[in-house]
C-alpha cells in the first residue's frame, strides 16, 4: 500500500511539475515551432496538389514530399473520381515547382520528419515563393489541420482566409 501511495504522490508531484499544463486549454504547449534548415533538391515529378517527388542535386531520389500545411483535392484514384478542383491543383503546383527546377525544402520544428505514407513532411520553396502558400492563397487548397502549430502558421491562416473570401479557386468553384 505504501509503494502504491508513493507512486501516487510521484506521479502527482510529475504532473504539477509542468506536465500537466499541456492538458489545459490555454496552458502552454511548448516551445514555438520554427523552421529547420533548408537542403536544396530537383523537383522530378508532381504527383497531385500537394506531394512531389525530388532528388539530390546530385541525382539520388529522395522520393515523395508533402508540402506542409496543406491539402488539396484528391486525384483520381479509381474507382472513386478525382475531387473538385484537384487537376487544377496539380497544374498549379506544376507551375509553381516545375519538373527540373531547383526547390528548397524546409524542416518544421512540430512536425515529424514523414507522414504514414513514408512522404518526406517539409515546406516548399521555389524562387524565394512559398508554395504552399501560393495555392492557399489562390485557393487550390484548404489548410491542413494539424495537432501543433506550424512555424508558417500565420501566413498560411492569412491565406486560405482570404482566398475564401474572395471564393478564389475551390472556395468559388466546389
Amino acid at each position: 500500500m505504501k509503494a502504491l501511495i508513493g507512486l501516487a504522490a510521484a506521479a502527482v508531484l510529475a504532473l504539477t511539475a509542468g506536465g500537466i499544463n499541456a492538458a489545459i486549454p490555454g496552458g502552454p504547449t511548448g516551445p514555438e515551432p520554427t523552421e529547420g534548415a533548408a537542403t536544396r533538391v530537383r523537383v522530378t515529378a508532381v504527383v497531385d496538389g500537394d506531394t512531389i517527388r525530388v532528388e539530390t542535386l546530385g541525382g539520388p531520389q529522395l522520393g515523395r514530399v508533402r508540402l506542409l500545411g496543406i491539402d488539396a483535392p484528391e486525384v483520381a484514384h479509381p474507382p472513386e473520381p478525382a475531387e473538385c478542383y484537384a487537376e487544377d491543383a496539380t497544374r498549379l503546383l506544376e507551375q509553381l515547382a516545375p519538373i527540373g527546377s531547383t526547390v528548397e525544402l524546409v524542416t518544421d520544428s512540430s512536425e515529424p520528419n514523414r507522414d504514414r505514407y513514408d512522404r518526406l513532411l517539409r515546406y516548399v520553396d521555389h524562387d524565394d515563393v512559398d508554395v504552399a502558400r501560393e495555392l492557399l492563397a489562390s485557393g487550390a487548397a484548404r489548410r491542413y489541420e494539424a495537432d501543433q502549430a506550424l512555424a508558417r502558421e500565420e501566413s498560411y491562416t492569412a491565406a486560405v482566409d482570404d482566398a475564401q473570401g474572395a471564393e478564389r479557386g475551390l472556395w468559388g468553384t466546389c
